[in-house]
């Protein structure tokens, strides 16, 4: 006779990019053992995949883990962690004064999406033309930050990915339908002023992150800081 299986809560979500409401349960003790190797393996490739492996596994495939912005993933991830292995977590902060690492516990479940803004999508570059803009993917983060290239080559490579499209007033070109080569000499034809719209909008992103405070173990003095990063929330 089989053993018999234990049934797995079930939770409610919303993707902060989307605002979708997504049902998810805990990760279960064969999905945090993948976690566990990924992280020994300091690998960010192998994060990022364990992480998207079991966000799938928990929400039975209802979020496309491949079209999550980082802070998506970050938020999504987060929100299992908290009901999957507690609700709080230890975390390494340097003192904003000292610079003295504390230990400190934050709660998980407080995570929060910053920097959202809809309008931040439309950039118009002059009277003639608009650009819709889209967040990079983590695939399209992680690939360009391990690639070889260039620290200049990667911009111009995630400024290319994060274009949804080019509006006129009679036509919509849609970036997907164009060649990767296309689509930077077009970058490259902006003046620097509009070059500068799409590099704020990466550079503006939206952020998950998680409110911490503490008084610094050396010097006393008292810190406020905002908690963000992929390693943070996969401790």
């Amino acid at each position: 006779m089989a053993l018999p299986k234990l049934d797995a809560p079930r939770y409610e979500m919303k993707i902060p990019s989307t605002q979708e409401k997504v049902i998810y349960r805990p990760y279960l003790v064969k999905e945090e053992k993948i976690l566990m190797i990924a992280m020994e393996s300091q690998d960010e490739k192998h994060m990022v995949r364990a992480i998207k492996d079991v966000i799938s596994a928990c929400t039975e495939g209802a979020v496309n883990v491949d079209s999550l912005a980082m802070f998506d993933l970050e938020y999504v991830f987060t929100q299992l962690r908290s009901k999957s292995a507690g609700e709080t977590t230890k975390v390494s902060l340097k003192c904003e004064h000292c610079e003295t690492p504390n230990d400190v516990i934050v709660d998980l479940s407080e995570i929060k999406v910053v920097g959202i803004d809809k309008d931040k999508h439309k950039i118009k570059l002059n009277d003639d033309f608009v650009l819709m803009m889209k967040y990079p993917t983590v695939n399209q983060l992680v690939n360009t930050e391990s690639s070889k290239k260039s620290d200049v080559d990667k911009m111009f490579d995630l400024l290319a990915e994060v274009i949804d499209s080019l509006h006129t007033a009679d036509e919509v070109f849609d970036m997907k339908e164009q060649s990767k080569d296309e689509v930077k000499d077009f970058i490259e034809s902006l003046n620097s002023e509009q070059f500068a719209k799409i590099r704020q909008f990466i550079e503006e992103s939206p952020t998950a992150q998680i409110s911490a405070s503490f008084d610094c173990t050396n010097c006393k003095e008292h810190n406020d800081i905002e908690v963000q990063g992929l390693g943070n929330f996969f401790a």
